[in-house]
């Protein structure tokens, strides 16, 4: 804003200016000052959160709080959360009072005095954002067998695509796997009636009405405004864009034409199919073009047919050009610098005062901010690790672990994807091949990242040297209710979901109903701030943001939901939510704990469950009443005196003392579940057990990265 006034010659002595000058005071007030153009109302989140304001704008809504400011007497407002509106789906009303956001993959809970209010305006601007809009979210998974239909999870936003007819003579589609989808053929009240035809994640296909929504366009497909880009931008895979151009907008009558030059089409040259030589060969350079020493192919005739200049082949001099052909000159720059990074992170070439680290991170964010440029970092180290003659003995073994963390953080495009799967699993399945271990757990990373997204932290520096010195993974400690901890052997590409399925196996869960049901949730500030982790957050990615912040954090395993019905087998799983329940059972948050004075019939179910809580202790003996004290819920035990509770314990002592302590938090559990006081439904918010045995220290517990798409909802 002050180069802007500056730019204008703006300033308290000359406050006037044209209107288009007040235009772009008021644009550049409205996009870059976070909460100047909101709307504010006093809201609350969960214990720990600090939400105290909530903000609603036409970006979408912020979780603020006050913070004391060096020159603000009053404070100024810290914006914990942000969530723009293409992320809620809708927003209800479930009490007084309260507000739950309905995200793709979870749900805030706030609560404010003016919940209506704030669901009214942010119904008004979801509303005004789905007009026109090219997007719909999908409300339900959608799986399918057919490869031509488009694949998706609940909560993906779809980019619908126009199913105009095409010019006269041509014929207008994409390619789906190999195979053209023709626009023209999804005929109105035909068989394909009731079905859209869109794109996400790089897949194209059709894919059934009723299963999405409307949705508001996500900020993040925005196409960068970079001049000579907008093709290959607008692409996923770059490489495959000139190629499916001629595919899709050919004349049907007409033979099939390749893209680059004609000679290719009439090369006798055969290759196996989905090896990198064959994708080389058909988006690499024309290398004619540019005729140098390499591997020369012969025709059936015998003569010279190309020379593909050791395509996939160690080189020791920098490229001049990009390896995949691409038109945009700025593009092919960045390829010759990345090509470079190449070599100076395996010690071809000098780091000139550059770290190992000032490498990497150069490489991945030249992937990260430019997706075009991904394949391309992905060839560049596959041919330096391609019969490798370099003359720096672990030149190769660091080039696969280049390959191993690039796997980690980007995806490559769906063309690129068979190429270097098949590559990988060449190296790891073929008996006497060297780097057979992390080719595997190359393509393991891989996998992840497109089921994923790819970490987001870059690498902390020990995190790096462990890479480089080849240990990939560390064991890593999860506190579960009650002080149980369990030291988890954690990957780089390990991510939430991986350890709720790790602890939920150990309690003998196996099904996916049961995992939807447990949260992985960072905290910070000792206990007075708590975050849940998304499935998709990688645990390494919370160390080194924490690392950066300095902060000690530990993790917990918690249950948050509670539809699937309690078993009492496991002798972990009947500890660990007996741990979680007992406090807030204590603290009278159930409805089995009556609000007045107590019948005889739940002083029975009340002095029972005191009786088995003594005997979960292991303890054979009649408790004294400073005990029974402990086991009773506070606002039920000053209805008697504490002789008479001790009184009503000893009927139970019998039955309770036959019991094994895990039988004994077994059945207290059953019963909770059995009267209606299961922790499905609990009366009031349930307060949040700290563990007490435990300091957060830094460095303590490594955890997973930023928490995407988190929610302020507190766990019960």
């Amino acid at each position: 804003m002050k180069a802007l006034f500056a730019q204008n010659q703006l300033d308290t002595q000359r406050p006037l200016a044209t209107e288009s000058v007040k235009r772009a005071v008021v644009s550049t007030a409205r996009d870059s000052w976070e909460v100047y153009f909101s709307r504010l109302f006093p809201a609350t989140g969960s214990v720990g959160t600090g939400v105290q304001v909530l903000a609603v704008s036409h970006t979408g809504i912020k979780l603020l709080r006050m913070v004391k400011g060096s020159r603000e007497a009053g404070g100024r407002l810290q914006v914990l959360r942000t969530y723009s509106f293409a992320d809620i789906l809708f927003v209800t009303i479930p009490s007084q009072n309260m507000l739950e956001f309905n995200l793709a993959s979870e749900k805030v809970i706030l609560f404010s005095a003016r919940a209506h209010q704030v669901k009214t305006l942010v119904d008004d601007f979801i509303l005004e954002l789905k007009k026109d809009s090219d997007y719909v979210v999908a409300v339900r998974n959608f799986l399918p067998e057919d490869p031509a239909l488009l694949a998706f999870h609940k909560g993906d936003i779809i980019h619908l695509q126009p199913l105009e007819p095409p010019r006269m003579g041509y014929s207008a589609g994409c390619v789906v796997r190999k195979k053209v989808v023709y626009l023209e053929e999804l005929r109105h009240r035909g068989p394909d009636f009731g079905w859209r035809f869109g794109t996400v994640h790089g897949r194209v296909g059709r894919f059934p009405s009723e299963l999405v929504q409307p949705a508001a366009a996500p900020d993040f497909l925005q196409l960068p405004a970079e001049p000579g880009r907008g093709r290959a931008a607008a692409v996923a895979a770059a490489v495959a864009s000139t190629a499916a151009a001629w595919e899709v907008g050919r004349r049907r009558e007409g033979p099939p034409v390749r893209a680059g030059s004609p000679d290719r089409a009439e090369d006798g040259l055969t290759l196996p199919p989905y090896s990198m030589l064959e994708f080389a060969q058909k988006y690499f350079r024309d290398p004619q073009r540019r005729p140098q020493d390499g591997l020369r192919l012969k025709s059936k005739d015998g003569r010279e047919s190309r020379t593909l200049e050791d395509i996939l082949c160690f080189t020791k001099t920098p490229l001049q050009e990009s390896l995949i052909e691409l038109s945009d000159s700025s593009l092919n720059k960045m390829a010759t610098d990345m090509f470079l990074a190449v070599m100076r992170f395996m010690g071809d070439a000098p780091l000139k005062g550059q770290s190992e680290l000032d490498v990497l991170y150069t490489l991945l964010k030249l992937c990260g901010d430019h997706e075009v440029m991904r394949d391309e970092c992905y060839c560049q180290v596959v041919k330096q690790i391609t019969d490798n003659t370099s003359t720096k003995p672990d030149s190769c073994q660091r080039g696969w672990r280049l390959l191993y963390i690039v796997a980690a953080y980007h995806s490559c495009s769906e063309v690129l994807q068979s190429h270097l799967v098949r590559f990988l699993q060449d190296v790891s399945r073929t008996p006497g091949l060297p780097f057979q271990g992390i080719a595997k757990a190359c393509e393991q990373n891989l996998q992840k990242t497109l089921c994923f997204g790819g970490r987001v932290e870059l690498p902390s520096s020990m995190e790096l040297r462990a890479m480089l010195a080849g240990r990939s993974s560390k064991r890593q400690l999860f506190l579960l209710p009650g002080g149980l901890e369990r030291h988890l052997k954690i990957k780089t590409c390990t991510v939430a979901l991986d350890v709720v399925e790790e602890i939920c196996a150990e309690m003998a869960l196996k099904r996916p109903e049961a995992f939807s049901e447990y949260v992985i949730f960072v905290v910070t500030n000792r206990g007075q701030h708590v975050c849940p982790l998304s499935r998709c957050t990688y645990i390494l990615d919370v160390a080194s943001e924490m690392e950066q912040v300095g902060g000690g954090y530990t993790l917990w395993f918690r249950r948050v939901l509670w539809d699937q019905p309690l078993k009492f087998e496991n002798e972990l799983y009947v500890t660990m939510h007996y741990n979680q329940v007992l406090p807030d059972y204590l603290k009278g948050l159930f409805s089995s704990v009556p609000a007045s004075r107590p019948s005889e019939q739940q002083l029975q179910q009340v002095s029972k469950l005191a009786s088995l809580q003594h005997r979960a202790k292991d303890r054979s003996y009649l408790p004294s009443v400073r005990e029974v004290q402990d086991y009773i819920p506070a606002q039920l035990y000053r209805t008697m005196a504490g002789s008479a509770w001790l009184s009503l314990l000893g009927q139970h002592r019998q039955q309770t003392q036959a019991l094994s302590p895990h039988q004994a938090r077994a059945q207290f559990l059953e019963l909770q579940q059995g009267h209606g006081a299961s922790p499905l439904h609990p009366c009031r918010q349930p307060e949040w057990p700290l563990p007490q045995h435990r300091d957060a220290r830094p460095g303590a517990v490594s955890g997973g990265g930023r928490a995407r798409g988190e929610s302020a909802q507190r766990p019960r």
